[in-house]
This record gives C-alpha cells, sequence and structure tokens, in this order.
C-alpha cells in the first residue's frame, strides 16, 4: 500500500460514507491527518471516530458543499486544527434517479450544486491554501456515467462536468505545484447504488456484465484515491482512471462469446 509524506493533511468531502468514508480512512492509514466534511453530522462523527482509532489528528467539519461558506470554513478549520492541507478529496454527490422529463428544474440545478458546484467551491477554497503550503494532490470522482451515460442526465452532466473541469485545472495548478486527477467508479456498493443493486436481476446482470465477476467495493476505489494522493504517482495530473472492474471495456461481446457466438467485430 502506498504511504504518504510525513505531516500531510486532508481534507474529504462526503466522508461520511461511502466513497468518501472509504477515502478518509484509507488515507488515514497511510498517515495523513483528516478532516471528515459531510452533511450528516452524525455520519461524520461516527467517521471522525474510526479516523482517530487509526492515528492522532482528525476532524469532523458539517456542512453543505454546494455552500461556498460551508467549504471555505471546512478549510479553515482544517488548517486551524490539523496543519497546512496537502490533500483535497472531492467526493460528495448525489443522484436524482429520473429520465429528462421526469426531472424538476429544482432537481437539476441541486445535482449540479452538489456534484459539480461543490467540487468548485472545494477547489476555490482548498487551492489557495495548498499553494501556501508549497503544493498539493487533488482528488475528484467522477463517474463510469461520465464516459458512457448512465440513464439520468443530471447526474451524467455533472460527472461529464467533473472530467472537463479535472483536465483543464491540470494546466492552471501545476505551475502552483498542485496535481489533479480524477477517478471514474463503476457500480460500487454504497448508498446511491443501495436501491437499485437490491433487485436480484440488477444485481446479477451487472455482475454479468463486468469482466473482473463482481461489484465493486469502497475499498476498491480508495486504494486509487491513496494512489492518486501519493507520491507514487507524481508524474500523474490531469487525468481520470477507471475503476470499474472493465464494465465500460467494450460492448457485450463476453457473454456473446460464452454463449457460443462469433467471435468476429462489429459492423458500423
Amino acid at each position: 500500500m502506498s504511504r504518504l509524506p510525513a505531516g500531510d493533511v486532508a481534507l474529504v468531502t462526503g466522508a461520511g460514507s461511502g466513497l468518501g468514508r472509504a477515502s478518509a480512512v484509507a488515507l488515514a492509514e497511510a498517515g495523513a491527518r483528516v478532516c471528515a466534511f459531510d452533511l450528516d453530522a452524525e455520519a461524520a462523527g461516527r467517521t471522525r471516530a474510526d479516523l482517530e482509532a487509526l492515528m492522532a489528528g482528525a476532524l469532523a467539519v458539517v456542512g453543505d458543499a454546494s455552500r461556498p461558506e460551508d467549504a471555505e470554513r471546512a478549510v479553515a478549520e482544517t488548517v486551524r486544527e490539523l496543519g497546512p492541507l496537502t490533500i483535497l478529496v472531492n467526493a460528495a454527490g448525489i443522484v436524482v434517479k429520473k429520465g429528462l422529463l421526469d426531472t424538476s428544474p429544482e432537481e437539476w440545478r441541486r445535482v449540479l450544486e452538489v456534484n459539480l458546484g461543490g467540487y468548485f467551491h472545494f477547489l476555490r477554497a482548498a487551492v489557495p491554501a495548498m499553494a501556501a503550503a508549497g503544493g498539493g494532490r487533488i482528488v475528484q470522482i467522477a463517474s463510469t456515467a461520465a464516459h458512457v451515460g448512465y440513464g439520468y442526465p443530471a447526474y451524467t452532466a455533472a460527472k461529464g462536468g467533473v472530467l472537463a473541469m479535472t483536465r483543464q485545472l491540470a494546466l492552471e495548478l501545476g505551475p502552483r505545484g498542485i496535481r489533479i486527477n480524477s477517478i471514474s467508479p463503476g457500480v460500487v456498493e454504497t448508498g446511491l447504488n443501495r436501491d437499485s443493486l437490491a433487485d436480484p436481476a440488477v444485481r446479477r446482470q451487472t455482475v454479468e456484465q463486468t469482466p473482473r465477476g463482481r461489484i465493486g467495493e469502497p475499498a476498491d476505489v480508495a486504494r486509487a484515491v491513496l494512489f492518486l494522493a501519493s507520491p507514487d504517482s507524481d508524474f500523474v495530473t490531469g487525468t481520470d482512471l477507471l475503476v470499474d472492474g472493465g464494465l465500460i471495456s467494450g460492448l457485450q461481446w463476453r457473454q456473446r462469446l460464452r454463449d457460443g457466438g462469433s467471435g468476429g467485430r462489429a459492423g458500423t
């Protein structure tokens, strides 16, 4: 497992559960002091307790990622309580599982405000602090939805924006000593997917369509977060790392071949 330099301080949004919580724990296990930011006070507190069991130096901040003042407060508290900020993991997110015509303007705005606007607010708050610390590493949670479409336009649009923003900011932040990358998880066992994966048919079909033959776990993504936040990825910036078990590696020829179909390429 990657290790982090002594003195690293990380701020993880959406750290009360799912990918954010797993990432916060992985960073703490690797030696970082971690601030867990979440909208849910109880969830943030539970994560903080888990972090404190791993090492001295942990903090929980409660707030709404879509509010710039909450992002600024979280960064300020992290620096004051834990030290100079060197790692930011943008993981806070919500989903509205509706198609275009069923998605209200209010739902559209809320998904983009949290999943894209929230990242923007934390970037604006964190980058000056990182630059003052001499540089840093940023990891943003995108989605395979940004690559292939997900069926839910607000979520897909927000995650596509995360990819584009990450690429652009690699150019802008590089001279400040800051690397920024994104991760696109596939189907992972988190709260966002709980209702869908509770359907046995959906779970079975997802496993069958994933070359690795299983649903992802938050730890799968957390290990990728740790790699991108560590010196092991020092020459990596502006890129997106797919952590999807091969889900979007191609059309479903794997199943067809297993069933005795032709191995030829698809026509155009």
